[in-house]
């Protein structure tokens, strides 16, 4: 491996590992934020509401915003999961440890998570409807483009995945010829 690849591996590694702990911290302020809307009386409600997002409907229920919480949890914990696969993943590489299957268990976890987030993102996307509140997130747009983006993404990993899966089948074949 020449050193421009092992550079650009180490660089991503960091970036994965970054991500990591940016996920959890806003994983865990959410976990507060979510806690907090049960606590505090409906007229505070209103107005952190309305504070937050002047589109947003003030007359929804703790409930639903409290799972709209979990779900926007769900989807930081999917996240998550996707950069701590993917760190693990480049990890192997950069010990140039490429057809094992500890790379194909991280791929099937990736491939997982990014279904769950697209899933989880249009379940999101209703709750958003239901609360008349669009382009609430600059991050998680409200569009048809990111889904059929998200199924792309979906279907290039999944070919990754065949792809480690055949160089798994042939890397035993060859330790098993030698």
């Amino acid at each position: 491996m020449n050193l421009f690849t092992k550079a650009v591996l180490k660089f991503l590694s960091i970036v994965s590992l970054i991500a990591q702990v940016l996920f959890a911290f806003a994983g865990l302020i959410l976990l507060f934020a979510s806690g907090a809307l049960l606590f505090v009386s409906n007229g505070v409600r209103k107005q952190l509401l309305q504070y937050a997002d002047l589109n947003t409907n003030t007359d929804l229920s703790v409930w639903f915003l409290v799972l709209s919480c979990l779900v926007a949890l769900a989807i930081i914990a999917c996240l998550f999961i996707i950069m701590y696969a993917l760190h693990k993943m480049i990890g192997n590489i950069y010990k140039q440890h490429f057809f094992v299957s500890q790379n194909l268990t991280y791929l099937k976890l990736i491939l997982i998570s990014i279904t769950s987030f697209t899933i989880l993102q249009f379940i999101s996307q209703l709750f958003f409807a239901q609360a008349h509140a669009y382009n609430v997130s600059g991050i998680f747009s409200d569009s048809s483009p990111s889904l059929i983006g998200n199924i792309l993404l979906l279907a290039i990993i999944y070919t990754l995945y065949v792809v480690f899966k055949y160089g798994i089948s042939l890397q035993d074949d060859s330790n098993n010829v030698i």
